[in-house]
């Protein structure tokens, strides 16, 4: 529910004046001056005339018209931004918390009811760590036995290339990819349109626009320091680097995949994408400052939130005891370990006098 004039803030930190005060008449930055649709729409909120708020809410209306947003029109969001936007101003006037506080909230509500999901892509990705070196080995001899031209050996290889297939799937490729494109990033996309939805309608959402957390002069406008954009794009590059995604931990899949691509046992295009794939995820991470940095601060609030919780999630499902607990498979380095150490033998036996004094 839009807040009332009561329960703005009652200073600004900062805020220069409104862009909109100056001569009668004066057009700016493609706004009209105060007979324009920023003043005219602030004018109905009930805000005293030049008061901070009045003044703040004028700001968050001419963003809003700038970014192309027809203040004027009904506001109809898809039914995903919908419930999204319901969820937080449900938070909000549950919790009778600040919108910044339900914003937190609703993030770690929505990774707390979706952790099985997280759980069973680190489960998908780490399976697929271990039988991919298998399937990598049949289809380079099937290539090698057709290239020579061995035409038994090669449908022998065929034949068990497609057993393996039935037995792990046509699409074993994607597991642990399947939590990324189908819910992290539409979840992601989803809580950026419904955070534009607030921002680009503050006459609607108006304790939303009000609320000037932390350094912000508001939610619905740009971080005047840019902090919360490079802080999400630190947060992206530092869970590329730590978790091989912006969410779910699959780097043990990936490294395996980049060692097998440098090694030449990929072919074409997928060579090259898990080749450069870190590098590829590096840039992104680094392109998403300036191509964001002007974005309503309430995204950044959720992404910020989300990645946060993610990494501190990958870190404690790598404890071995959770591990065990939740049945996930071992990684491919400790795979490859206990391998090197069943091919090296049992362990010499010592006396426990010799034991005793070590």
């Amino acid at each position: 529910a839009p807040a009332t004039p009561a329960t703005t803030p009652a200073l600004l930190r900062g805020a220069p004046a409104s862009p909109l005060a100056g001569p009668p008449g004066e057009a700016r930055r493609g706004i009209m001056g105060p007979s324009g649709t920023a003043q005219a729409m602030a004018a109905t909120a009930g805000f005293p005339d030049d008061s901070i708020s009045r003044r703040l809410l004028e700001r968050c209306m001419e963003a809003a018209i700038e970014r192309g947003v027809d203040v004027q029109a009904a506001y109809t969001p898809w039914l995903p931004v919908d419930l999204m936007q319901t969820l937080l101003v449900d938070v909000h006037d549950a919790l009778g918390c600040s919108w910044l506080t339900a914003i937190v909230a609703a993030c770690l509500s929505i990774r707390i009811v979706t952790l099985p999901i997280s759980i069973a892509a680190i489960r998908g990705a780490r399976e697929k760590a271990l039988i991919q070196p298998q399937f990598l080995e049949l289809t380079q001899k099937h290539k090698a036995m057709s290239l020579e031209g061995d035409q038994a050996k090669s449908q022998e290889l065929a034949k068990q290339i497609q057993t393996f297939q039935q037995k792990h799937g046509k699409f074993f490729m994607l597991k642990g990819t399947w939590n990324l494109i189908c819910f992290q990033m539409p979840l992601y996309i989803t809580a950026f349109a419904a955070m534009r939805g607030f921002a680009g309608h503050p006459d609607l959402f108006r304790g939303f626009a009000m609320e000037a957390p932390l350094w912000l002069d508001s939610l619905a406008l740009a971080d005047p320091y840019a902090i919360m954009p490079a802080l999400t794009a630190a947060l992206i590059f530092t869970n590329a680097e730590l978790f091989g995604s912006i969410d779910t931990d699959v780097s043990s899949g990936q490294d395996l995949a980049s060692m097998q691509a440098a090694a030449g046992n990929m072919d074409g295009p997928q060579s090259f994408m898990q080749k450069h794939q870190k590098n590829i995820m590096r840039g992104s991470a680094l392109l998403f400052f300036p191509m964001t940095w002007n974005f309503p601060a309430g995204v950044f609030v959720f992404m910020s939130t989300n990645m946060l919780a993610s990494q501190l999630q990958n870190r404690i499902l790598r404890l071995p005891a959770l591990e065990r607990l939740l049945e996930l498979p071992p990684t491919a380095d400790r795979a490859k370990e206990a391998a090197d150490t069943m091919a090296a033998g049992p362990p010499a036996l010592t006396s426990l006098g010799q034991t005793l004094t070590r």
